[in-house]
């Protein structure tokens, strides 16, 4: 079966002589896996439309066990987020972030959109470890795994100035909640986060944080993103190893 879609290349692997193994987002399929035949070579026809961070159509040959890349072209490049290295670094960290986090050939718009805005603005962003915590933040609440941040994620309590970060519970606690390896956060820090779930890129340069309090913010949404990837992980461990129904 011959497909198309729209993909940006989150992933390139050596594979024998002349062929790559990418790791595609792809906007119809989700995050699939290609075989790209001769992709290495200097006269390939593929070009520079299977470089990472690269937005390219693509049309494939999908067949039981593989599926074959047989045409790609440019859409966009990003190059005014590859002509800097602090922009670049931030974009493949993105990048990784999104080959971890979703799930292979799970299709979702709300993911892929999110991905191509954030880097459509990356080139122009004045700060850059804002708007990587920002992408952070909106790639779990499109994923469904954003921290709770209204209200005190194990029971439901109002918040009050007293404020910790659970990443057990999934975000703040209240002071009556808090257990032992919660990280206090200070309400200014914890309005951030809220702030940057529902800034726009185009108004992000606005957005004040120190940089102590914008590391925390990093440390514990980092620490919280791997405490759900191993919970993710185990969960599709225990699908995979479940038996079939017949």
């Amino acid at each position: 079966m011959i497909l198309k879609t729209v993909g940006l290349i989150l992933r390139a692997i050596k594979f024998r002589e002349s062929d790559l193994i990418l790791t595609v987002l792809s906007r119809d399929y989700g995050k699939i896996a290609l075989i790209a035949k001769g992709a290495r070579r200097p006269e390939s026809k593929f070009g520079a439309a299977l470089d990472l961070l690269t937005l390219s159509e693509l049309v494939f040959y999908e067949g039981e066990n593989l599926k074959l890349l047989k045409e790609a072209s440019i859409l966009n490049d990003f190059r005014d987020l590859k002509r800097e290295y602090e922009r670049l670094e931030t974009a493949l960290h993105a990048a990784s972030l999104l080959n971890h986090l979703i799930e292979d050939e799970h299709p979702d718009r709300a993911v892929f959109d999110l991905c191509e805005d954030f880097l459509s603005h990356l080139g122009h962003l004045k700060k850059l470890r804002l708007g990587e915590l920002a992408f952070k933040l909106k790639l779990l609440r499109a994923a469904g795994l954003a921290p709770r941040l209204n209200r005190c994620a194990r029971r439901g309590h109002r918040l009050t100035s007293e404020l910790w970060f659970s990443t057990q519970h999934g975000g703040l606690v209240c002071a009556e909640c808090h257990q032992a390896g919660d990280a206090r956060i200070e309400p200014g820090t914890a309005q951030s986060l809220k702030m940057l779930l529902g800034t726009r890129w185009e108004r992000l340069d606005r957005l004040a944080l120190y940089d102590d309090k914008l590391e925390i913010a990093h440390r514990l949404v980092d620490e919280f993103i791997g405490y759900h990837l191993r919970d993710v992980r185990r969960s599709l461990t225990c699908s995979r190893s479940s038996p079939q129904r017949e």
